[in-house]
């Protein structure tokens, strides 16, 4: 009895400071290799998380040597993937990483997709060969764990609350987060928040609470004029030239690009993502709502048949066909397609690849096959929907398409590899639109960029452009508004370029349609900013422009001053947002058919 005793002793000793020693070699190469300044104060949280883990497995593997090596590979191989994550995208892992895990494996190629199958694949493999399934610990183990998870699902909010109060939450600087709690810490919480929301949704008493306040009546789709519709989303566009010329010495873009933009006073298009995450940004496009969560939309979100653009124009008699060259299911691509109300998805199954950078589909050819596509499937007027792949990071390059340009830092290639990509991308764009305005000239034409491109990590170069502070508390809201601007140009057939203003993405669906002659906006009025206000939802909070000045409005209890109107819209958003797309769509009973009373 007493040998047992001592040998348990001995096995919890090695593993608390083989924790020990793993965790703070981990905040090193974190620290080191990923830049993420982790404030070292906090580093206890950071290792009991670790330990907890550690000790879980040590009752389930019952031996010392095989319950470190499957905490390692768990423990090590998840802190370097968040520390990836929040080198590439400035945000930390969530619980929605685990929902689109399957994307990410279509974002790398060689070494690191398989480091990424290790990462994800490799604890599940070494579980079932390590642990003691045959032995009634285990299974006791097991259901004391699942014991522990259901009550805290059945008390998610009051758990969410508690731990909120004990450790801290800001809804917007998710980075400061994990650095207070550490991963372990920063995944528990937020799979409780995760928990807190599922299920949630708004009653038909609190839709009815706003529902006054919503315009009325369906959109007449016998006002939409039946004139082609081709609605461009741009990969990764933005222009580089407001980096200043230490860094951008030379324009990418042709003079013919310059003069088109200057002809719509260069229009911009307020994004809610930076450096990925391209799907938020089509949401938005398509159903005229700003992405609120730091989450993907797409993703377990959207889970409604919505009345969002394509659904308006296929109603209206348009053929509405989506297109990207990409893996047909990325980001839930093929069912939030369809849910949006797209007839036909075109995708990389559609597509010859043979002309492309990596893997990515130059865009002269992906314009060329999509034409000749549309050409064979479209029936009277189309809306057609084109997500571009060029110019995607890591900006491979290869001898067909040789570089350009140089980036007056010799030492930043991400730059030098983006500014050739969009060297190419700007032109193809622009031979493509004298095509396609020569051959359609009624057209409607929208392009914009998607999100500013990933310069490095923790914002790399805009670091240095912007003096960007280390804490992101800090930021200003000019400093935002930099951060997700890209350029949009919109054509109105005959009419030509048309000076559009600074507008968040979630507004071109209105836009769209009034283009089009439509006199109501349907649900898509209900996200009309408040009188003189521009807002842009961003990172959990949101910025608020009035002319010259830029407000950030953070979220909480207690509204700062100047953000009273906006915070009371975005209230009422967020909970139009979680009924129309997610829950019983209550809201929807707003939209009567045109003519009744």
């Amino acid at each position: 009895m007493w040998d047992k005793t001592r040998y348990a002793l001995a096995s919890i000793a090695t593993v608390v400071f083989a924790m020990l020693v793993i965790t703070w070699l981990v905040r090193l190469v974190l620290d080191i290799g990923f830049d993420l300044n982790l404030d070292h104060k906090y580093w206890l949280r950071d290792y009991l998380g670790n330990l907890s883990v550690a000790l879980i497995f040590l009752v389930l593997v019952k031996r010392v040597a095989g319950t470190l090596l499957l905490s390692s590979v768990l423990i090590i191989g998840f802190q370097l993937a968040n520390g990836a994550k929040l080198a590439v995208l400035g945000t930390p892992t969530s619980p929605d990483d685990f929902i689109n895990i399957k994307n990410l494996f279509f974002l790398v190629d060689g070494w690191q997709r398989i480091a990424m199958f290790a990462i994800v694949l490799l604890p599940g493999v070494l579980a079932l060969w390590l642990v003691r399934w045959r032995n009634l610990t285990t299974w006791i183990t097991f259901a004391l764990l699942g014991l522990g998870i259901t009550a805290v699902a059945a008390n998610s909010k009051s758990v969410q609350r508690q731990l909120d109060r004990q450790f801290g939450n800001s809804v917007w600087n998710q980075p400061e987060n994990f650095k207070r709690r550490g991963l372990a810490l920063h995944l528990t919480q937020e799979s409780v928040r995760t928990l807190a929301k599922v299920g949630k949704t708004p009653t038909a008493e609190q839709v009815a609470d706003i529902s006054s306040e919503l315009p009325e009546n369906s959109i007449d789709t016998t006002q939409i004029a039946r004139r082609n519709v081709h609605l461009i989303l741009l990969e990764t566009f933005f222009d580089p030239m407001t980096l200043g010329a230490e860094w951008v010495p030379e324009d990418p873009f042709p003079p013919e690009f310059r003069k088109l933009w200057a002809s719509t006073d260069n229009s911009e298009m307020l994004s809610p993502v930076f450096g990925g995450y391209t799907a938020n940004a089509e949401f938005e496009v398509l159903c005229g709502f700003p992405v609120t969560e730091n989450a993907v939309f797409f993703e377990g979100w959207l889970r409604r048949d919505v009345p969002c653009l394509p659904a308006v124009l296929a109603e209206a008699g348009f053929h509405t066909v989506a297109s990207h060259p990409n893996v047909a299911g990325f980001w839930n691509r093929t069912h939030a397609y369809k849910l949006t109300g797209f007839k036909d998805y075109l995708s990389k199954s559609r597509y010859d690849t043979s002309d492309s950078v990596g893997t990515f589909l130059l865009d002269h050819s992906y314009y060329e096959q999509t034409f000749d596509l549309l050409g064979k499937l479209a029936e009277g007027p189309v809306f057609n929907y084109m997500v571009t792949y060029h110019g995607h990071l890591p900006y491979p390059t290869n001898e067909n398409y040789p570089d350009m340009i140089k980036a007056g830092r010799d030492d930043e290639a991400l730059l030098h590899g983006y500014l050739n990509q969009l060297w190419y991308k700007s032109r193809d764009l622009m031979t493509m639109l004298e095509q396609l305005r020569s051959d359609d000239p009624d057209a409607l034409i929208v392009l914009f960029g998607d999100h500013l491109p990933f310069l490095g990590p923790n914002y790399g170069v805009y670091d240095e452009v912007l003096g960007l502070p280390k804490d992101r508390d800090e930021f200003t809201g000019e400093m935002l508004e930099f951060l997700v601007s890209t350029p949009l140009i919109v054509i109105d057939g005959e009419r030509g370029p048309l000076p559009i203003g600074k507008v968040p993405l979630y507004r071109l669906p209105s836009l769209i349609l009034k283009l089009l002659g439509s006199e109501n906006g349907g649900m898509f009025d209900w996200t009309i900013n408040p009188e003189g206000k521009t807002v842009r939802p961003v990172y959990g909070m949101h910025i608020s422009l009035d002319g010259d000045s830029i407000l950030i409005c953070e979220p909480g209890e207690e509204i700062q001053p100047g953000c009273e109107v906006t915070a009371n819209w975005m209230k009422r958003t967020r909970t139009l947002i979680a009924d129309i797309f997610t829950g019983k769509q209550y809201s929807l009973e707003k939209l009567k058919p045109i003519g009744d009373s």
